[in-house]
């Protein structure tokens, strides 16, 4: 299968030479010894390193290592998209890769990860080596061929629906995560953080993606899991819950022994309109 990827600098399409991606205007990228390449230009970062940090990446890694948000995993994988032979995926913010990577090797394919965060991208290309890791700003012009790809994935990132719309093929679909109702609630009001119940977040994400595309399908799960200390210090750690909360509200919950809490997602598919 050939690839989608493009030059960054150029557009032109972009193909292994030795140790290296580069392209036939001689604009060379280096392949890191994890795996991955780095297509993210000066320009389009806001600071040296930007994304998520070490601490974030390695809270996710342990999380989802530790099984806790593994029916989310199988509500991804077993999406009736990917049941088809040989698609092109994109996860556009992957983070540190264990959809995707589950996904590449479940399935065959092409499966791209892109995420701004270097850390990120490391430590998903050092396991996952079915897929293609690329450093890139998702809400800039991603180094993907315009039509290149089968179906794009973002779960709990921000989306372009530009950009999507521009790389995807026209029969192409995209898959979007949101918080389900009540999701993680219990976490939350331990923090003293409210942001209301999730209700409506698949609709308000299905409105901000139109009139480009078209829902047409949307599988929901939601169950109650009690989690133990380390992940609850790990939950806490990954998201944006870190930031908005106060630290004495984040020490108390991070000292917590056990604390049971829903987990709800909601997944959509849409298509271009």
């Amino acid at each position: 299968m050939n690839t989608p990827l493009r030059c960054p600098v150029c557009d032109a399409p972009l193909s292994p030479r030795g140790k290296m991606l580069g392209c036939d205007n001689g604009h060379p990228f280096n392949v890191a010894k994890e795996g991955y390449v780095n297509l993210l230009l000066s320009h389009q970062r806001k600071s040296k390193n930007p994304g998520d940090d070490a601490d974030m990446v390695m809270a996710r890694r342990r999380f989802f290592d530790s099984g806790a948000y593994d029916q989310l995993t199988a509500l991804v994988v077993q999406a009736p998209v990917f049941q088809r032979a040989d698609v092109s995926v994109l996860d556009c913010g992957c983070g540190e890769g264990h959809l995707l990577g589950a996904l590449s090797e479940a399935r065959p394919g092409f499966f791209c990860g892109v995420d701004i965060s270097k850390k990120a991208v490391q430590v998903a290309a050092k396991r996952h080596k079915k897929a293609t890791w690329i450093v890139a700003n998702g809400m800039r012009k991603l180094p993907i061929a315009d039509a290149g790809l089968d179906v794009i994935l973002s779960v709990l990132a921000p989306r372009a629906a530009e950009e999507f719309d521009r790389v995807l093929k026209p029969e192409g679909e995209l898959l979007i995560g949101v918080p389900g109702p009540n999701h993680l609630i219990e976490l939350r009001k331990q923090l003293q953080f409210t942001s209301g119940d999730f209700a409506e977040k698949a609709d308000a994400a299905a409105e901000k993606l139109a009139p480009a595309f078209i829902e047409i399908d949307r599988a929901s799960l939601c169950h109650e899991q009690t989690l133990n200390q380390e992940q609850i210090a790990d939950l806490i750690r990954m998201t944006p819950l870190f930031w908005r909360s106060g630290d004495e509200a984040k020490a108390a919950a991070m000292k917590l022994e056990r604390l049971t809490l829903t987990i709800s997602f909601t997944l959509l598919t849409l298509k271009k309109a």
